[in-house]
């Protein structure tokens, strides 16, 4: 209890408003996601919305997510198996429950071992590169006649000319 009084968590503000255009949505991860391959054994699966982006993250056993950076503020936990995550420059292996901060511009990777792992990431402001790549795919994807919900389209990078990855 404040000064004021309880606080109420599940309040309503008097000048919310919902945006235009901005429809709420149910999706399924692996039916209604498109995946991004972006390094061999290493899927995502991003859903945007106006002010972050989460990413399903997939990878195989003894798969490498390289050490990178970007602007956004990162967010992650281990939805099941385990991976050794660098942040920073210091190593840990991190398993189902546990969670990561990655404050803007830090440079992290990931690599799985014997066991693969699916873990979610969230970013905040969202991700425009998996955007970027979401806009080279998606008409890829349809000039191909494949359909986009759940199917896997390959950076064209780690194309060795035999179709969608296995997720």
């Amino acid at each position: 209890m404040t000064e004021q009084g309880p606080v109420e968590y599940f309040r309503t503000r008097a000048d919310a408003a919902t945006e235009a255009g901005y429809e709420p949505r149910y999706l399924h991860v692996e039916r209604d996601l498109l995946g991004l391959n972006l390094e061999p054994g290493l899927v995502l699966r991003p859903v945007f919305g106006r002010n972050m982006t989460l990413s399903f993250v997939s990878m195989k056993p003894n798969s490498v997510a390289p050490v990178h950076q970007h602007p956004q503020e990162q967010i992650g936990t281990v939805i099941d198996g385990s991976y050794e995550f660098e942040l920073g420059g210091e190593k840990k292996v991190v398993r189902k429950g546990d969670v990561y901060v990655v404050p803007p511009n830090v440079p992290h990777g990931a690599v799985t071992h014997e066991e693969g792992c699916l873990v979610l990431d969230v970013f905040s402001p969202p991700r425009e590169a998996f955007a970027e790549l979401m806009e080279q795919a998606l008409p890829e994807l349809e000039q191909a006649g494949q359909p986009v919900e759940g199917n896997v389209w390959v950076l064209p990078s780690l194309r060795a000319g035999d179709g969608p990855a296995e997720t």
